[in-house]
């Protein structure tokens, strides 16, 4: 689609904009001119765009806010709550959307397009193992899933003549705070605590896992100018998002440990989830010392999540063709240096020294 035949811009509903994926999305819109305004259950403004402060899960709340929602053109959700069983997950995040859109319509509101995350849990990754390089059109798993239930919901509204894009990215690398899966304030957090206490900075994972299994990750900004691309071209359906490149994590640990000025060490498992919980009192006194932004190691990233990828040993990557034939051309990116920004980013806001 040529730049003549964009869609001009309308006035987004950012969910979820607090989050790593929010940011990313967030700045993308706001450099397009376009409309902005996020919504959370907090009152607190993730950027500078009017905010609406409500529960998804309380369409009370949500009708409350029917005048800030009339002018809404666009809806891209990024929201979700976590829980163990799939199955209380999947009917809890199906109505927070539900609730959403259905707010919106109901304030009268001329809503064209719904655009909203996935991931590799779509395609099984939590569970170990799926088909690789996973496609849009691959076979579900066994459900529940959330995910399942969110893109059934998006066909339903075809009917409607409301459009809908899913996309979806493989392990995010954005700014956020508080977030339960930011590898890149993990590394951080790591890399910050081998120099902290002079160890080398070793894989904290499998030899099977550094060596063998190839991965693919998605930057807040790849994702973000993937959402504008969907809104201003009219992109329907499921589309797969990454930086562009496949690597394994022997290929790019030993630039992230160089950055840090430790030594790379070799691949020795550990749990960061206790490791790092251990060394919070370590994290409390440097914070203090050098004057960081944020003494609560909990608050930048959980070890959880890095226990979870550092561990998996079978290729997770997905096939991005179908965005790339669609016209989507800002797969470019090189992960070692997405991670390297990020870093120096996370630097800047003073969330390590």
């Amino acid at each position: 689609m040529t730049q003549a035949s964009l869609r001009q811009p309308g006035h987004v509903l950012i969910v979820g904009a607090s989050g790593a994926v929010g940011g990313g999305v967030h700045k993308a819109f706001a450099e397009a001119d376009w409309r902005v305004t996020t919504l959370g259950r907090s009152a607190q403004r993730p950027g500078p765009s009017p905010h609406i402060s409500a529960d998804l899960l309380q369409p009370e709340s949500l009708a409350a806010q029917s005048d800030r929602l009339r002018e809404i053109s666009h809806l891209f959700y990024a929201a979700l709550k976590p829980d163990p069983d799939p199955a209380v997950e999947a009917d809890t995040n199906a109505a927070m959307l539900e609730n959403i859109v259905s707010a919106v319509r109901a304030s009268g509101a001329s809503l064209e397009r719904l655009t909203f995350i996935q991931g590799g849990k779509v395609y099984g990754a939590h569970l170990g193992v799926y088909k690789t390089p996973a496609r849009e059109d691959d076979s579900r798993h066994f459900p529940p899933n959330l995910y399942f239930r969110h893109e059934d919901y998006a066909r339903s509204l075809e009917a409607e003549g409301i459009a809908w894009t899913c996309l979806r990215p493989d392990i995010i690398i954005g700014s956020s705070l508080g977030s339960a899966m930011n590898l890149g304030n993990l590394i951080g957090i790591y890399g910050a605590l081998c120099k902290e206490t002079g160890t080398a900075m070793q894989f904290p994972g499998t030899e099977v896992s550094y060596r063998g299994a190839l991965v693919n990750c998605t930057s807040a900004h790849v994702l973000g100018a993937a959402a504008l691309w969907s809104a201003q071209t009219g992109a329907d359906g499921a589309f797969n998002v990454t930086n562009g490149d496949i690597f394994r994590w022997s290929h790019i640990w030993p630039r992230l440990a160089q950055w840090f000025g430790v030594d790379v060490g070799e691949p020795q498992p550990i749990s960061l989830a206790e490791r790092i919980g251990a060394m919070a009192p370590v994290w409390k006194r440097l914070a203090e010392r050098e004057g960081l932004a944020e003494s609560d190691v909990d608050r930048i990233a959980k070890g959880a999540f890095g226990d979870f990828i550092f561990h998996v040993e079978n290729d997770a990557v997905f096939d991005v063709t179908k965005a790339r034939q669609a016209g989507f051309s800002k797969m470019d990116r090189r992960t070692d240096d997405e991670f390297v920004a990020h870093l120096e980013a996370m630097r800047q806001a003073n969330l390590i020294p």
